[in-house]
């Protein structure tokens, strides 16, 4: 094991590793509200532009048009110019084209700007989790960053809440103007979240780490650690993750990603809709799905203290697996409650399986090729988003609007994802992120 990860992995639970945390779980949460107020306002723009269900999918799917864009250029970009630099970046580029939505003339300015925000959203994920996964000791490691991505479901209820509360009675556009609320959390990475100092390492720059760990409390034996560093300024390179020891974990990750993204987005971008569509009011259909989100959170928490006891594949598959139950159950549901509750058993299993995907899929690369490796699941997963929302627009408008083939449809890819990652994958528990990386 390396100096600089001796040093990470013995040292206690800190102020600091709360800190960045939180810090990085707020930026997480203000991503998440970007991207659902699209969701909380989708009949009103479908109403003032004449959309049909599949043009609505179409525009839904910019966003992650956007994310699959922004998930391996982002990551790359991290692996070039460092975590920190690139957290800001994208935080950036999700915040200030959806504030700017609100001007939108159009569905096309609209996607565009979606598309923009998208490639910040994914960026601003597979960075974030990646530096707080380095900095976290092995024993603690998983619950971090799945607690991190468990910011989401907050983010997303702020979404919904924004929608029922502001469109309404002014409008979808008064509900974008809110996208620039998360600029406010530019000045608290810049103060208080380090660059990672395992990538510090990877670089040489050494003096840098100094300055970091003094300023954390840490006593750091720079001659030691810039000995081992000597040498190792090795560049990711995408072909790395198809070499002979990384390659069943690429695989088994594309395809998990694929499926977690696509039941995801496809769910929970249209749930408003399915639900106005099934008779309810606006204002009642967004209760609803208050209630069926508010599941995301006990469902990432129970899958946060889970993962370091259990283990990341049986708390991955398992929740897949329950997820994809749920579907099923919800694809026969007679009446609201059922709806209710099956929509809210889709909700607890599935954001808990995303919990385990961010905490997992980091661990899985070398330091050098973590946020590339990280970017390029993350991207291949906003192919199964954008293969989503817009396959459930186009079966609604072929089938009059049942629901029935759509659910179906999200069951099966909850499964694929169970049997892949029981399958192909491999126990990453308490280990150093050295040690799984070899």
């Amino acid at each position: 094991m390396h100096t600089m990860s001796r040093y990470l992995e013995v040292i206690p639970l800190r102020r600091f590793h709360y800190l960045i945390l939180i810090v990085l779980g707020l930026g997480w949460a203000f991503d998440a509200m970007c991207a659902g107020l699209i969701s909380a306002t989708t009949p009103l723009i479908q109403q003032e532009w004449g959309l049909t269900a599949s043009q609505l999918g179409m525009l839904l799917s910019c966003w992650l048009a956007g994310m699959l864009l922004g998930g391996l250029t982002m990551g790359y970009l991290a692996d070039v110019i460092g975590r920190k630099k690139a957290t800001l970046l994208t935080l950036l580029l999700y915040s200030i084209p959806t504030s700017v939505a609100t001007f939108s003339l159009s569905p096309e300015s609209m996607a565009l700007l979606r598309l923009l925000a998208g490639m910040g959203s994914s960026g601003y994920m597979v960075v974030a989790s990646t530096l707080l996964s380095e900095y976290v000791p092995a024993r603690y490691r998983g619950r971090f960053v799945a607690f991190l991505e468990s910011s989401w479901a907050f983010g997303w209820l702020l979404s919904v809440y924004l929608g029922r509360v502001l469109a309404p009675y002014y409008g979808w556009r008064s509900v974008f103007s809110t996208g620039a609320i998360p600029l406010l959390t530019l000045p608290l990475v810049a103060l208080l979240v380090p660059e990672s100092a395992r990538y510090l390492e990877e670089r040489g720059e050494i003096e840098a780490i100094e300055r970091i760990f003094r300023s954390l409390g840490i006593r750091v034996n720079a001659e030691e650690v810039l000995r081992e560093a000597h040498g190792r300024r090795v560049r990711a390179k995408l072909v790395e993750l198809f070499s002979a020891e990384y390659r069943k974990r690429t695989v088994m990750l594309w395809i998990h990603w694929f499926c977690i993204v696509l039941a995801y987005w496809g769910i929970f971008l249209w749930l408003p809709k399915i639900l106005y569509d099934r008779g309810l009011s606006l204002v009642r259909s967004l209760d609803f799905t208050v209630i069926i989100t508010l599941m995301q959170v006990p469902g990432y928490w129970s899958g946060a203290l889970l993962i370091d006891r259990v283990g990341r594949k049986p708390v991955l598959s398992t929740y897949m697996m329950l997820a994809g139950l749920g579907s099923l159950l919800f694809a026969i549901a007679g009446n609201e409650l059922e709806v209710l509750v099956w929509g809210s058993m889709i909700s607890f299993f599935n954001l808990g399986a995303w919990g385990a995907t961010y905490a997992y899929t980091p661990e899985l690369y070398p330091t050098r090729a973590r946020g590339t490796g990280a970017g390029s699941a993350n991207s291949v997963g906003r192919i199964g988003g954008i293969v989503g929302p817009y396959a459930v627009g186009a079966l609604l408008d072929l089938t009059g609007g049942n629901t029935y083939p759509v659910f179906v449809m999200f069951t099966i890819v909850h499964l694929v994802s169970a049997i892949t990652v029981m399958t192909l994958g491999i126990e990453t528990k308490g280990r150093a992120l050295e040690e799984i990386s070899g």
